[in-house]
């Protein structure tokens, strides 16, 4: 092939399970793939590497090929990223992207990895495998975390850290995963600050672990009533499952750091409609579901609005399929995928 293009999903983190590591294993999450927004992302092969995108993307994309140079040995390749996801949103962009990169550039040059090796060539799923997944399949995931001993011995994981640096972890298994219902999923994203990069890695080392009984109660919810009421489709258990989730564990600390204003945008959305309202990861991102969730757009459009920090919000749909990837010799494609409001002021 001489052209490739990959079209990936984003998604949302609900939980992370257990970080008390009491039975031998940490981590271990939950969530959601979604149509959109997603990157859309063209390679081809080039005489040098070079990368069209926005200047927010540019560097991130540049140490993506270069540790695929030094690990897989692949050919110069032209990238270009013409539709992207927002970072430091709670969407999962920083998996997407070195997925997206890394599917692209090795299809191009023929070699043949899977989803799951391709994370573990770019540093992804260190402590999450929701972002892998939704990748790789989409749908509604489950994974089962990391093998967990606070000794140097053959445990995958020695410690407590997020993802961003969990280096040299394979991503865990998955270990339930389903279809999701068309129910619409609303994406509430104010501007606001965003935990990352050494302050995540603190509040891991200070926090962790996490108490046994609240990771046992959130165990119960998953197990005895969020897959039960996904699996036939109900819709208001479903939610109520999610928003119990909120009080628990690691989202709990999740929340607890967050902007004044999510916490107001996820009372509003709940008392106006919304169903199962959370936190995606570190946020500031907020979801919800419904049947037809247009009407609460709209209010939560004017919502923003009349807010200091303003914002964003659009609707979106579980995506059930993962990541698209099309081999081309000609190079033509005509990317007919919906477009967000937050991608047409990036690519309108």
């Amino acid at each position: 092939m001489s052209n490739v293009k990959v079209i990936t999903p984003s998604r949302v983190h609900m939980a992370l399970i257990d970080l008390n590591g009491n039975l031998g294993r940490i981590d271990g999450g939950i969530g959601l793939s979604l149509s959109n927004p997603g990157f859309s992302i063209t390679a081809r092969k080039a005489d040098h590497n070079e990368i069209i995108c926005s200047p927010d993307i540019k560097q991130r994309a540049g140490k993506i090929l270069d540790a695929l140079k030094e690990k897989c040995g692949i050919d110069n390749v032209k990238i270009n990223i013409e539709k992207s996801i927002p970072f430091h949103s709670g969407l999962g962009s920083g998996t997407q992207l070195s997925l997206g990169i890394a599917q692209a550039a090795c299809k191009l040059n023929g070699l043949e990895y899977s989803p799951q090796q391709l994370a573990y060539i770019v540093g992804r799923g260190g402590t999450s495998g929701i972002g892998v997944a939704a990748f790789s399949q989409g749908g509604f995931i489950v994974d089962g975390g990391h093998t967990f001993s606070d000794k140097k011995n053959n445990s995958e994981k020695t410690s407590y850290l997020p993802s961003s640096a969990s280096k040299g972890v394979k991503p865990p298994p998955v270990i339930a995963r389903y279809d999701f219902p068309e129910w619409d999923v609303l994406i509430t994203i104010p501007n606001c600050k965003h935990i990352s990069g050494d302050a995540e890695v603190k509040l891991f080392k200070t926090l962790c672990p996490m108490p046994l009984e609240e990771v046992q109660a959130l165990s119960h919810i998953i197990l005895m009533k969020l897959l039960p009421s996904l699996i036939q489709q109900e819709l208001q258990p479903f939610g109520e499952a999610i928003d119990l989730i909120q009080t628990l564990a690691w989202k709990k600390v999740e929340l607890q750091h967050q902007d004044p204003i999510v916490m107001e945008i996820m009372t509003f959305l709940r008392e106006n409609g919304g169903h199962g309202v959370g936190l995606s990861s570190w946020g500031p991102a907020v979801f919800c579901f419904g049947e037809n969730l247009a009407i609460l757009q709209k209010r939560t459009r004017e919502f923003l609005g009349n807010a200091k920090t303003g914002g964003t919000c659009f609707l979106t749909k579980a995506n059930n399929t993962g990541t698209l990837i099309i081999e081309d010799e000609n190079g033509f494609y005509e990317d007919r995928s919906e477009k967000t409001d937050l991608q047409r002021a990036v690519y309108p």
